[in-house]
C-alpha cells in the first residue's frame, strides 16, 4: 500500500426531520434524535475500533493525530457529529473495512434511519493548494482536496438515487400489522407484553430515550450534570398549561462553508493554503460550534430555571449542537429562554478563538440566529407545532436581507384554536384593509422582531439612497424586540377588561375611531401610569396605537398607507412576560 494512497470518506444522514417528527410522541421524537446523534458520533467511534484497533473518542476531536503518525491504525477522523462525518482512511480497503462496519451499526441499532457512506475512488494529497490553478500538473489537481470533497459529493447523490427511500426497506406485502406510532410494519418478535404494535423504528427510538448512553449525554446538557426529569418521564410536559417547540438556526453557515476554502486561504499568512490547513481550521471551527450550542443551552437554562431547589426545568433538548436548536419546554418560560440562548451562543462565536478568526473572513463579526417559537396546548399534535415553529422561523429570517446576516430576530405564535395553518394564512388574516380615502391597511402585528441587528450594516445603509434605505429604516421603526417588551409591560397596568375591549375594537372599528378612543383610555389610565408607560413604546414617543410606515414600495400589493401596532403582538404574550405565568391577566384570546 503506497503512503500516498489516503481516501476521503463522507458519510451523512438524509430526510433527519421527516425521521425526527414522524410522530407525536416525545419519546419517540427524543430517541430518533438521539439515533441521528450516535450515526455521526459514537457510531464511527465504534466503527474505528473495529476497522482499525484505534480508540477514538468524540471528545478528543481537537486532539486528533494526523494521519501520518497514526500509519500503522490509519483512519484520521475529521469531523464527527450529528449525522455527519467525515474521516481520512490509508488505503481503499481501509475505508471499506470502516463503512462495512458503520453500515452494520447502524442497520441493527437504528433502523429506519436514512444514512449512508462512501470514500472516494481518487487517493486525496493533503500537502497540495486549495487553489487548484497553482498546480501544474493536471493529473495532480484531481488529487487536491477540495475535488476529492466534490468527487465524494457526487458519489453521494448517485448512492443516494440508486438506494430509494428508507420506507423502502419496510415493505407492506404481504400484508402486516401497523405499528401503533410510526405506520411502519410491526415487528413481529418484539410486540410489547401489553399488546402495543411497534414497528423495528420506534422500537429502537424508545430503547434508545431509556439507555444508560442517553442518560449520561441528557446529564451533560444540564447545568450540575441535571437532566433527570427527561429520563424520569417525559410525559410530564404534558401537564404544563402550554406547551412550546422552540427551533432556531444560524444565519448563512451553508454559505459560510460554501467559502470556507477561500476563509482558510485568508488565514494562512501569505503562503498557499493546502488540504492539511482546510482540515485542521474545520474541525476546529465545528467542534467549536458544537461547543459553543451545548454551553449556551447549559447557561440559558441555568439563568431561567435559577433555583436549584425550585421544580424540575422543565425543558426537553431535541437538538442542541452545531447552530441548530430544537427543544419542547414551558410555553411560559419560552420566549425568555429563546432570546436568552441566541443571545448567549451569537456572543460567543464572536470570542471563541476557533471561530472568530473564520467569521472575520467572512465579513461577520459574530453569527446570527434567528428563532420561531410555537406555544400551543400540551395535547396538540407535536409534528404540527414544530412545522408551525420552523414556519416561524424561516419568516424571523428576513432579518438577514435589512440588518445582515450576524442579526438576531426571533418570530412567535399561541395556537388558541386547534387548528394549525400556515404562517402566511395567519398572518394575512391580521391585515385590514380600509376602503376610505387614505387607503390604509392595518397590520396588526409587528412580528417578526429584532433582538439585535448588525452595526456594520446599518452604517452601510446610511450612506444610500432613499429608496434603498426606506425598508432597513421600516424594519427599524416597526420590528424591534424592545418595543414589543415595552408594550408588554405598558398593557400591564390596563385592566382586563379595557385591554380585551380594546382588542376587539381592533378587528372592528375603524382606526379613526379606534383612535379616539386610545386617546381617551390614555388620559383615563393616566395616573396607573399607562400613557407614561405606552410612550417608551413607540420609535417617536407620540403614545398613538399605531406605527405608520407610509405606502408599500410594492404597488402591486395595494395596501395604501400601512399602520402597524404592537398591541395584539403584547396582549396575546401577556401571560408569558419574563416566563411568570402569574402576570397573566383575564381570558386568552388571539382570534387567529
Amino acid at each position: 500500500m503506497s503512503n500516498s494512497d489516503i481516501r476521503l470518506i463522507n458519510l451523512e444522514t438524509g430526510g433527519n426531520q421527516a425521521y425526527i417528527f414522524a410522530t407525536n410522541k416525545l419519546r419517540n421524537v427524543v430517541g430518533a434524535s438521539e439515533l441521528l446523534y450516535r450515526v455521526g458520533t459514537s457510531y464511527v467511534e465504534r466503527a474505528v475500533k473495529a476497522a482499525t484497533g484505534r480508540d477514538f473518542k468524540v471528545a478528543e476531536i481537537a486532539e486528533e493525530p494526523q494521519i501520518d503518525a497514526i500509519e500503522s491504525k490509519g483512519i484520521e477522523v475529521i469531523v464527527a457529529t450529528s449525522g455527519k462525518a467525515l474521516l481520512l482512511a490509508r488505503g481503499a480497503e481501509t475505508a471499506r473495512k470502516f463503512i462495512r462496519e458503520w453500515s452494520r451499526i447502524v442497520a441493527d441499532e437504528a433502523p429506519g434511519v436514512d444514512a449512508a457512506a462512501v470514500f472516494s475512488k481518487t487517493p486525496v494529497d493533503l500537502s497540495l493548494p486549495l487553489d487548484t490553478t497553482k498546480i501544474t500538473d493536471p493529473e495532480k489537481v484531481k488529487t487536491s482536496y477540495m475535488e476529492v470533497y466534490h468527487e465524494t459529493e457526487r458519489l453521494m447523490t448517485i448512492q443516494r438515487t440508486s438506494e430509494g427511500m428508507p420506507v423502502g426497506r419496510f415493505p407492506r406485502l404481504p400484508i402486516v400489522a401497523e405499528c401503533a406510532y410510526s405506520g411502519l410494519p410491526v415487528d413481529v418478535k418484539r410486540v410489547r407484553k401489553d399488546d402495543l404494535l411497534f414497528s423495528a423504528s420506534s422500537l429502537a427510538q424508545r430503547r434508545t430515550s431509556r439507555d444508560a448512553i442517553f442518560a449520561t449525554r441528557m446529564k451533560g446538557l444540564f447545568p450540575g450534570g441535571g437532566g433527570e426529569h427527561v429520563l424520569r418521564g417525559l410525559d410530564s410536559l404534558e401537564n404544563l398549561d402550554w406547551l412550546a417547540v422552540v427551533h432556531a438556526d444560524g444565519n448563512g453557515l451553508g454559505q459560510l462553508f460554501i467559502n470556507f476554502a477561500d476563509h482558510v486561504k485568508a488565514l494562512v499568512n501569505g503562503r498557499e493554503a493546502n488540504g492539511r490547513d482546510y482540515i485542521t481550521h474545520y474541525r476546529a471551527f465545528s467542534s467549536a460550534l458544537d461547543k459553543i450550542s451545548r454551553e449556551s443551552f447549559i447557561k440559558a437554562v441555568e439563568e431561567i430555571w435559577p433555583d436549584k431547589d425550585s421544580k424540575k426545568p422543565d425543558i426537553v433538548p431535541i437538538v442542541v449542537g452545531g447552530d441548530d436548536l430544537t427543544v419542547v419546554m414551558d410555553g411560559y418560560r419560552s420566549l425568555e429562554f429563546t432570546k436568552l440562548f441566541m443571545e448567549k451562543f451569537c456572543d460567543e462565536t464572536a470570542r471563541h478563538p476557533d471561530t472568530k478568526d473564520i467569521l472575520k473572513c467572512a465579513g461577520l463579526p459574530q453569527l446570527g440566529m434567528c428563532a420561531g417559537v410555537s406555544i400551543v396546548k400540551p395535547h396538540f399534535p407535536f409534528s404540527q407545532a414544530y412545522d408551525l415553529a420552523e414556519g416561524l422561523m424561516n419568516n424571523a429570517k428576513q432579518v438577514k436581507n435589512q440588518y445582515g446576516k450576524d442579526s438576531i430576530a426571533l418570530d412567535f405564535h399561541i395556537l388558541y384554536d386547534s387548528v394549525s395553518t400556515s404562517i402566511a394564512d395567519i398572518r394575512e388574516r391580521l391585515k385590514i384593509k380600509e376602503g376610505n380615502a387614505k387607503g390604509r391597511t392595518r397590520i396588526l402585528t409587528a412580528k417578526p422582531y429584532v433582538i439585535r441587528k448588525s452595526e456594520a450594516q446599518k452604517k452601510a445603509t446610511e450612506g444610500k439612497e432613499e429608496k434603498d434605505r426606506r425598508p432597513v429604516e421600516e424594519w427599524e421603526k416597526v420590528h424591534d424586540y424592545k418595543h414589543f417588551e415595552n408594550a408588554r409591560y405598558a398593557i400591564a397596568k390596563l385592566p382586563s377588561s379595557q385591554a380585551h375591549a380594546v382588542r376587539d375594537a381592533l378587528f372592528s372599528e375603524l382606526v379613526d375611531t379606534q383612535e379616539s378612543e386610545w386617546e381617551f383610555l390614555l388620559s383615563t389610565y393616566k395616573r396607573e401610569g399607562f400613557e407614561e408607560a405606552w410612550g417608551k413604546v413607540k420609535p417617536d414617543n407620540d403614545n398613538q396605537l399605531y406605527v405608520n410606515v407610509g405606502p408599500d414600495p410594492d404597488p402591486n400589493k395595494k395596501l395604501g398607507e400601512r399602520e402597524y401596532t404592537y398591541f395584539l403582538d403584547a396582549l396575546e404574550a401577556l401571560k408569558f412576560q419574563d416566563g411568570k405565568k402569574d402576570k397573566a391577566k383575564g381570558k386568552d384570546g388571539e382570534g387567529s
